[in-house]
């Protein structure tokens, strides 16, 4: 499914455990762009659904450029504004926008390549696929919900807790 909100819950907890070393933005819309090029060959009826986007190799470089975008763009966006929260601050940092986004553009091939076979993440190097079926689908499903509610909690907890200082 294209920018399933599943890929969302790793990103979340990973969020929550290091706000200021991870960007949610970066990671997030490289997961987005990504999806993007399933999403069309699917409504065109086309298969595979999932080509070079979905490589670790064009994956990250597409998430390496989500970042610097997201780096470029938040930081135009947050400079006028003196009372920016740290971990939103954070959000836009080069370095950790780009090492965010490269993540986010490698772990959706990760994630889609354990639910779909058409998914050949090494390539150009080859056209295996050895993450298909790694664990079940309901087990790919749980753990990005369960990832997903615990980074929420997490993240919910922390901003009430700092709200109250």
């Amino acid at each position: 499914m294209p920018a399933t909100p599943f890929h969302f819950g790793p990103g979340l907890l990973i969020k929550a455990a290091a706000p200021r070393q991870f960007s949610m933005a970066a990671y997030s819309l490289a997961q987005v762009v990504i999806d993007v090029e399933s999403g069309y060959y699917l409504l065109h009826g086309e298969y595979p659904a999932h080509r070079q986007a979905h490589t670790f190799l064009l994956g990250g470089l597409i998430g390496l450029l989500c970042g610097l975008i997201v780096s470029r763009v938040g930081g135009w966006w947050a400079r006028p504004r003196d009372a920016v929260p740290e971990a939103l601050a954070a959000e836009f940092r080069m370095p950790v926008a780009v090492v965010s986004g490269i993540f986010g553009g490698i772990f959706d091939s990760v994630l889609d390549g354990i639910m779909y076979s058409d998914i050949r993440p090494f390539r150009p190097f080859t056209d295996t696929n050895p993450l298909y079926e790694l664990v079940s689908i309901r087990a790919l499903y749980l753990f990005c919900t369960i990832t997903g509610l615990v980074g929420a909690a997490l993240l919910l907890a922390r901003e009430r807790r700092s709200r109250r200082f």
